[in-house]
């Protein structure tokens, strides 16, 4: 290996150069969907010091250390490939600590689920709390920042005491439009490794009484309560009682959290992966819940939201074809018909990289309100004007985008 310094130190969040993360996030994604091995484009590498820097950092931001260890196809095309030992020596010890954090994290959401079980407070699990407990499921196969509850609004103050009742602190909200309490741990408050999981990291819980992302260039409104509650049925998780989402709910709510996350320029390739789960059956009979077997045709074409759930899934669905094939997928085409023809073309033509809105891994923390940050949330992108004002020339499409832009600055309190 050539001898590269890094752009930033050791250990610093920072965003990979678009020309060297567009051909590795293609890499991976083939790594993910069991192609021939590949490596990065000759003419894009520099010293191999800055590739190995820069692979770590797409991996880790992607989510993707604990899956590449663990699934055989993509371990397989990994231990094939020109990667050397060392990122692969990464790669397990990434492995181990995800393990730790999850069983962590496992234990802490038995215990809540206990708590409200003992309160009488009926209480649904979301998202990677529902991917990682399903029976048959490997729950170290995908990493996980906090677990996400959700409880009814009229059950808040008795949730809220519930996890008091277990030691946790509410954390102030630095959002002024929180969509969720977050709660911590005395002593777990504190980050002690931003380039990869660590268990020692924060492991918060974050309470929902509603499941909106609050976005501002939204046009429809993407409340996903009602959709949630409609149709869960009482379950158990880690052996305790709680309340299950139906797939077409749970495969809304981790599509819309995903295109959001693409309209800002963070989106992840293991949340696509998490789609192609729940659209392609969870892995079959041993892996589902009861009440989510995966999503078919006619509930696809009923979900809300159609323009918020689309765009991720449609993406997913390119992306991992071997994992999505058009059989486990029937219903894409249903929804694709109460999109606008704009936002279809799009999806269907956008390169799956960093101009799809995958992150080139993290910038370093910074003030939200800075201008930079500012234009990343408002920016009026293509991808963006396609979701939201699809139906309407570009030009139209920019205008509202600005009008709307302007009225959610007026309304700020």
């Amino acid at each position: 290996m050539t001898t590269g310094a890094p752009i930033a130190p050791p250990g610093r969040p920072y965003r990979v150069p678009r020309s060297l993360a567009d051909p590795i996030v293609e890499v991976l994604g083939g790594w993910l969907e069991g192609a021939a091995a590949t490596t990065v484009a000759p003419s894009a590498r520099p010293p191999d010091a800055f590739l190995g820097v820069a692979l770590r950092r797409l991996i880790t931001a992607h989510g993707l250390a604990p899956i590449l260890v663990r699934d055989r196809i993509a371990a397989a095309a990994v231990a094939a490939s020109a990667i050397p030992d060392d990122l692969r020596g990464w790669l397990e010890l990434e492995d181990e600590r995800n393990r730790l954090r999850i069983e962590r994290l496992l234990d802490e959401l038995a215990a809540a689920l206990r708590a409200f079980a003992v309160a009488g407070l009926p209480v649904m699990p979301l998202k990677g709390a529902i991917l990682a407990t399903r029976p048959g499921a490997d729950p170290f196969r995908r990493p996980m920042a906090d677990l996400d509850l959700l409880v009814g609004p009229g059950d808040r103050d008795a949730a809220q005491a519930t996890l008091t009742s277990l030691g946790y602190r509410r954390r102030p909200e630095r959002n002024r439009r929180p969509t969720h309490d977050t709660f911590e741990l005395p002593g777990n408050d504190r980050v002690v490794a931003v380039d990869g999981e660590h268990p020692d990291n924060p492991r918060r819980i974050e309470l929902h009484t509603e499941v909106r992302r609050h976005l501002w260039t939204w046009v429809d409104d993407d409340d996903l309560t009602r959709f949630l509650w409609a149709g869960a049925i009482e379950g158990t998780v880690l052996g305790e009682l709680a309340v299950l989402p139906r797939a077409p709910a749970l495969g809304a709510h981790l599509a819309i959290h995903a295109t959001s996350d693409l309209l800002m320029a963070r989106g992840r390739l293991i949340q696509w992966l998490d789609l192609a789960e729940v659209a392609g059956g969870l892995s079959g009979a041993a892996g589902r819940l009861p009440g989510i077997d995966r999503v078919d045709s006619l509930e696809l074409a009923t979900v809300p939201h159609p323009r918020l759930v689309y765009p991720a899934l449609r993406l997913a669905a390119r992306r991992f074809a071997a994992r999505l094939p058009p059989p486990a997928m029937p219903g894409l085409a249903a929804l694709e018909a109460r999109v606008p023809v704009r936002l279809s073309r799009w999806a269907e033509r956008v390169p799956l990289d960093t101009r799809a809105g995958l992150q080139a891994a993290r910038s370093a923390p910074g003030d939200v309100s800075t201008l930079g940050a500012r234009w990343t949330r408002w920016a009026p992108y293509a991808w963006r004007l396609a979701v939201a004002h699809g139906d309407v020339p570009r030009p139209l499409a920019a205008l509202r985008h600005a009008a709307r832009v302007a009225s959610m600055a007026r309304r700020r309190p």
